[in-house]
């Protein structure tokens, strides 16, 4: 089976700095740009379905994405960004200023975090792992249109590395990322392929992440 995951296209909140999570801010109109890129790349693909998260922001770049491989669209919950919580809305200076020490867990061992009344990443990486066994058996290839933290974790998953290695695992927007598997064997075949998004990426350095 082939899993393809692309990460949202770039949000107005991406853009400003803010902390998601689980709000709903729209796309910018890169990000808008970025997801007719993405969709043109894959419509050459050829997904059998689509599996998006509901936010706006996910929900409206797999849209996009089908239109152009005419393949039907559903959404899954377990897809949703990870609940940032008491974060979300939050540009990063803020967020530093009212923890600073969270924060500077979150770079440094962010599997020891847990985002106050949000989640964890062993709580996000448990709706994963569910969705994951429940796609046994769908049409492959499979697109799975999500969100940063989704992603990383995925890659994390297919790698079999550990929760504290999720910084290593960038993820731009409107990037694909490719995981196989057969039985009980994954492989990572290609992590955060921009090769469509030609003048079209966006500045991780200013996002909240």
């Amino acid at each position: 089976m082939r899993l393809l995951f692309v990460r949202h296209g770039e949000s107005t909140w991406n853009l400003e700095g803010r902390f998601q999570g689980q709000l709903d801010p729209p796309l910018s109109k890169l990000g808008l740009q970025q997801a007719e890129a993405v969709a043109q790349r894959l419509a050459r693909a050829r997904p059998a379905a689509i599996v998006s998260s509901p936010l706006i922001r996910g929900r409206r770049t797999a849209e996009i994405i089908a239109n152009a491989c005419e393949v039907p669209l559903e959404t899954d919950d377990r897809l949703r960004e990870i609940s940032h919580g008491q974060w979300e809305g939050l540009l990063s200076a803020e967020v530093a200023q009212r923890w600073p020490a969270m924060l500077a867990q979150w770079r440094d061992r962010p599997e020891r975090v847990h985002f106050p009344r949000g989640e964890s990443l062993a709580d996000v990486d448990i709706r994963l792992h569910s969705f994951l066994a429940d796609s046994k058996g769908r049409p492959s290839p499979l697109l799975v249109c999500t969100h940063d933290v989704i992603v990383r974790l995925a890659v994390l998953w297919a790698q079999g590395a550990p929760l504290q290695r999720f910084w290593d695992a960038a993820t731009d927007n409107a990037s694909i990322t490719e995981i196989t598997i057969e039985g009980d064997r994954r492989a990572l075949v290609r992590r955060n392929d921009v090769a469509h998004l030609e003048g079209l990426r966006s500045d991780l350095t200013r996002q909240a992440l």
